[in-house]
């Protein structure tokens, strides 16, 4: 794909992001890729009116050991919002690798990019985001100490399944395509959660909707099921520490479906990251009202060969909506590396019913 360079270098950079030297110092620059001190620009190629709506897995290894290219990720959205009229940015979980404060200020320093520069987005914590150690065995997290409620002032309208409590929010978003409603859910929501997202959702009934949360779809293309698969599907959201404190504590991707995502005939996209193997999936659904849900898997981290670098090569998902309201492109880009990933399960279209 055609692209080029921002003029902005380094040593320029601080006058349109404030914190961008913080970062940078922790990692030698003989360690970083080509173009490293400029954020590559990407015209956009889709048809005029098209918005974009951006998608951040599984951050948990750059938060640790590569802040810089999760800084990049964001610094590349803020420079790219008007270009690609970018409404939203939906982080999938796993937002740390340990749940330690050391990583999450590296995640609030990437992500206070998107605040400063007045982009809405969501967040949701993953398994590594819960518990000490990232162990997941109970759901404290230090998510709530290093970001606010304030941190969604952006969003058209936002509101907590805790008040002042981030691991389960919901969003208003305008859109060319109407308004939207966004859900982030924790790392396998418990039975109250679901009950709470399923009033937000009736509550919106004029807006469609996205749910996100971290372990939903798995890697064969199916949904979380442990009385299906069990073992066959690893790292599902049952088999996790967090299961013992009680039943209806924790669900997987085939409860949520049953509980949640298949009443609700607004619903039209259920994102998630969590999976190794590939870390890439697509399933379509239908409803009990006969809607066609689309749920997507992205998890860059993944285990492929060869290894991305930089823990997972700071790619990100662009979701690309037409202004034929029938047309979502899908792209996976890495403003890190300066690179696309291709293949089908990475860039592909999905159509929408009328």
């Amino acid at each position: 794909m055609k692209r080029r360079i921002f003029l902005r270098t380094l040593g320029t950079a601080v006058a349109a992001a404030p914190f961008a030297l913080e970062s940078w110092a922790q990692t030698p620059a003989a360690d970083f890729p080509p173009h490293a001190s400029q954020v590559p620009e990407i015209p956009c190629d889709a048809p005029p009116g098209t918005w974009t709506l951006v998608v951040l897995p599984d951050t948990q290894n750059m938060a640790k050991d590569f802040p810089e290219a999760y800084v990049r990720q964001t610094e590349w959205i803020v420079a790219h919002r008007e270009l690609h009229d970018i409404r939203f940015v939906i982080h999938e979980g796993d937002i740390t690798n340990n749940n330690t404060p050391d990583q999450w200020e590296n995640a609030r320093d990437a992500m206070r990019r998107l605040s400063a520069a007045g982009v809405p987005y969501a967040l949701l914590p993953g398994n590594h985001d819960l518990g000490p150690g990232g162990k997941c065995a109970d759901r404290t997290t230090f998510l709530n100490d290093y970001f606010s409620p304030r941190d969604y002032r952006h969003s058209s309208a936002a509101g907590f399944f805790a008040p002042g409590k981030m691991e389960n929010s919901w969003h208003e978003v305008s859109t060319p395509a109407g308004d939207l409603l966004v859900l982030a859910l924790e790392f396998g929501p418990r039975d109250a959660v679901l009950a709470w997202a399923d009033g937000v959702v009736a509550s919106h009934p004029n807006h469609w909707v996205i749910v996100a949360t971290h372990a939903y779809l798995y890697a064969d293309n199916t949904r979380y099921d442990l009385e299906k698969y069990d073992a066959a599907q690893r790292w599902n959201p049952r088999t996790y520490p967090l299961a013992k404190l009680g039943p209806g504590e924790v669900n997987d991707g085939e409860q949520i479906w049953r509980k949640l995502i298949s009443k609700h005939r607004n619903i039209q996209f259920v994102l998630n990251g969590h999976v190794l193997n590939d870390g890439a999936g697509y399933l379509v659904s239908e409803g009990t009202h006969g809607q066609r849900v689309h749920q997507l898997l992205a998890n860059y981290q993944a285990a492929v060969e060869p290894k991305r670098p930089y823990g997972g090569g700071g790619y990100l998902r662009l979701m690309q909506f037409l202004p034929d309201r029938r047309t979502v492109r899908v792209k996976t880009y890495s403003p890190w590396l300066d690179a696309w990933l291709t293949d089908p399960e990475q860039q592909f279209a999905i159509s929408l019913e009328a």
